[in-house]
């Protein structure tokens, strides 16, 4: 490895060790009692260097809900992979996506936490969540194009928006069974790409 290399090697692990750290510390008390000195200590790196890494207490945030969201990309790939047909595609990656969602650790302390005043990652999922929109639209719009070359752009572009505006909204706000809610974004699809 040069020397390059192993600087990168090593930045990476320390930014893995405190993503790991921030992780455990919003689950055990909520994102609001997460201070960066102890996610510092916790995971063996000075507070200059966590600073330098994420910016601020922020930027952990933003930074740990990215890492969680492409933990779900993983699997939501997977999901529309096992399937030929295009709903019963979108149907399974809802689903997935909303059970794993109930069942993330993060997630339900994320929720949870709004909902007892604690709103300070939830702006990651909702109004401040462009990246992890724009991550889910592009895994989508590429998933769609290879399955539909047929579609216009400006079509897969719609449709994709608004799915992943709704499956955000069925994550932050669950209302309905995730079965339920995969065959409604299912259909919803389905009208669109046909319209």
């Amino acid at each position: 490895m040069t020397g390059e290399s192993l600087r990168l090697e090593f930045r990476r692990q320390v930014r893995e060790r405190v993503l790991t750290t921030a992780h455990q510390h919003t689950v055990e008390r909520g994102w609001e009692r997460v201070r960066v000195g102890e996610v510092a200590v916790d995971s063996g790196v000075s507070r200059p260097t966590l600073y330098r890494e994420f910016g601020n207490k922020d930027g952990l945030g933003e930074a740990l809900m990215n890492r969680e969201a492409e933990r779900f990309f993983a699997a939501i790939n997977e999901a529309l992979a096992e399937h030929d047909d295009v709903g019963e595609a979108v149907a399974a990656a809802t689903r997935l996506t909303l059970e794993e969602a109930a069942r993330n650790p993060l997630l339900r302390a994320v929720l949870t936490g709004s909902r007892t005043g604690d709103v300070g990652l939830l702006p990651f999922l909702t109004s401040r969540s462009e990246s992890i929109r724009e991550s889910a639209r592009a895994l989508l719009a590429t998933w769609l194009e290879q399955r539909r070359p047929d579609l216009l752009p400006t079509r897969i572009e719609e449709t994709v928006d608004a799915v992943v505006r709704l499956v955000i909204s069925h994550v932050v706000a669950p209302a309905l069974d995730p079965v339920d809610v995969g065959q409604r974004v299912s259909r919803l699809l389905v009208a669109l790409i046909r319209a």
